[in-house]
């Protein structure tokens, strides 16, 4: 397939599963696609198509483009955001010097100072309750957002360091630079990555903070501990309060596969089942019944909306619901729905 077209496609929010995987490939194998890549992100964005691409056409769409505009203008890096139905597209490079001559004078004639100010810049991207996004950083690193999430990095990123702080649940997709280990950073737990996928669940009102490792290596630092060195299929938990480590072997799918919109469990505890339909429905639940706790689920969820999800537990196993939708509080926000979730009597 035609790169251009994938590219073209990409912008337009209009990219498959499939084409992203052969356009991510592309990117990643050879400076030069980077370059190029790089180049049309900034012809999208002098062209103002910022908002609201879903409306573009995919086959005009690079035409109109080029002929407005050369290609190479700057070199400067910013962020783009495509609306794509709830699933945000970001490609988000680090906001590095941009040294370009504006009427024969360059950023560096301007000054040193002028370079510190740009490289110490920061791109924060935050996702909404209810939304996803994916992220591409200037090492070619994807990472995908969960809802409620948080990543933010210095506009020095990738120049003599990879290092994110993060807040939420996000899967990294880690592009290979063993001289510049890539580093999240989580409160007082660290991940460093040389390159590998791996998962990362971390929210400020959670006792735990997890990371599953889909692929390759990565070492956990946690604050007055010995670093742990994760190997493929391994999930590290944090508890906060307790300050204790857990390492288990999982089913790695269980907990990254809500990059694909799918909800996996496989012998998973009511508790987390409903932990993880939550964040993706933006409901609240509520046991009235602490026996339930001791249930365990496996199942697969897709496209099912939350009354059909659960109706399905209700099936299953020994359960009543009662999904209260509450609409304004005093300050007019809305509330997330609460589902309230008790035994069912024999």
């Amino acid at each position: 397939m035609e790169y251009q077209n994938l590219i073209t496609k990409f912008f337009a929010g209009e990219i498959s599963d499939n084409e992203m995987i052969l356009l991510r490939s592309w990117i990643e194998k050879d400076t030069e696609n980077r370059r190029i890549f790089n180049e049309e992100n900034e012809l999208w964005q002098e062209a103002g198509v910022h908002t609201k691409l879903e409306h573009y056409k995919t086959d005009t769409a690079w035409i109109n483009i080029s002929s407005k505009l050369g290609i190479g203008k700057n070199n400067c890096k910013s962020v783009t955001i495509l609306s794509r139905n709830n699933f945000l597209i970001l490609i988000a490079a680090a906001a590095i010097a941009c040294l370009v001559a504006i009427g024969g004078i360059s950023l560096w004639v301007a000054g040193k100072a002028s370079f510190q100010q740009i490289t110490s810049a920061s791109v924060k991207v935050t996702t909404n309750e209810g939304e996803k996004a994916r992220l591409f950083l200037s090492d070619s690193t994807e990472v995908i957002l969960n809802s409620g999430s948080t990543i933010q990095y210095d506009g020095s990123y990738n120049i003599k360091e990879r290092i994110v702080k993060f807040e939420g649940e996000a899967f990294f997709d880690v592009s290979t630079n063993s001289e510049k280990p890539f580093v999240v950073q989580l409160g007082q737990m660290k991940i460093s990555a040389t390159g590998t996928r791996f998962n990362v669940f971390s929210f400020g009102n959670e006792d735990r903070i997890e990371t599953t490792l889909e692929e390759g290596a990565i070492q956990v630092s946690i604050k007055g501990m010995e670093p742990v060195n994760v190997k493929s299929g391994q999930q590290v938990i944090y508890f906060v309060r307790s300050e204790k480590v857990l390492v288990r072997d999982v089913a790695t799918d269980t907990y990254t596969s809500w990059k694909e919109n799918k909800l996996r469990f496989n012998d998973t505890p009511f508790e987390e089942v409903l932990r993880r339909i939550g964040r993706k429905y933006n409901v609240k639940f509520e046991i009235t019944n602490h026996d339930l706790l001791n249930l365990k689920y496996t199942a697969t969820f897709i496209d099912e909306s939350i009354e059909e999800v659960m109706e399905m537990l209700k099936t299953v196993s020994p359960i009543t619901y009662k999904i209260y939708i509450r609409t304004t509080v005093n300050d007019k926000q809305y509330l997330k729905p609460r589902i309230v979730v008790g035994k069912r009597k024999a």
